[in-house]
């Protein structure tokens, strides 16, 4: 009796055990490393900013949603906490901002190339931003990331630089 007693316990634990291994080996083969093992806290990559940017945090930074003339319109993210985040752009999301831009405003486009595999324990962890000129032709409905350094007056930013990411260019094919 104490033999199919202790038959069965030993199958159980290797059954646990080759789950736990299977998972594991899973984990790493993605590029995710359990917490405190193989490099810091959430291993992620940092990006310098471009010597074209300013060194000051940004006055907006949001979703497009679109443009009249030489105003453009942001969406922020909602406030954490508000239970709207993830929703549709336009439909409760975050607060709107205008930006207006003028002459004077230097607009780039982020031409940053994110990392062609996952970061590992030998990667460099440090990646440097790089922009170019761009125009607000390049905008895309939903599908830019902006950032505005600038005059802020309520919800309004005259622009200063613009600097500016499309998802679309970002995804894998």
């Amino acid at each position: 009796m104490q033999n199919k007693k202790l038959i069965l316990t030993l199958s159980v634990l290797i059954v646990f055990a080759g789950a736990a291994a299977f998972i594991a080996g899973k984990m790493f083969n993605r590029g995710v490393s359990p917490p405190g093992s193989f490099g810091p806290e959430g291993d992620g990559i940092s990006i310098l900013p471009a010597e074209e940017l300013p060194e000051t945090p940004s006055e907006a930074e949001g979703l497009y949603v679109g443009r009249q003339d030489n105003i453009i319109r942001l969406e922020a993210d909602p406030p954490v906490g508000d239970g709207v985040s993830g929703s549709p752009v336009g439909i409760g999301g975050g607060p709107q901002v205008d930006v207006v831009i003028t002459t004077a405003t230097m607009l780039y486009r982020d031409t940053t190339q994110p990392p062609s595999r996952p970061a590992s324990g030998n990667d460099p962890r440090v990646l440097q931003q790089t922009v170019e000129a761009g125009t607000l032709d390049d905008l895309i409905d939903s599908q830019s990331l902006v950032r505005v350094w600038g005059h802020r007056s309520g919800d309004r930013v005259i622009a200063e630089v613009l600097v500016y990411s499309n998802l679309v260019y970002l995804q894998k094919p």
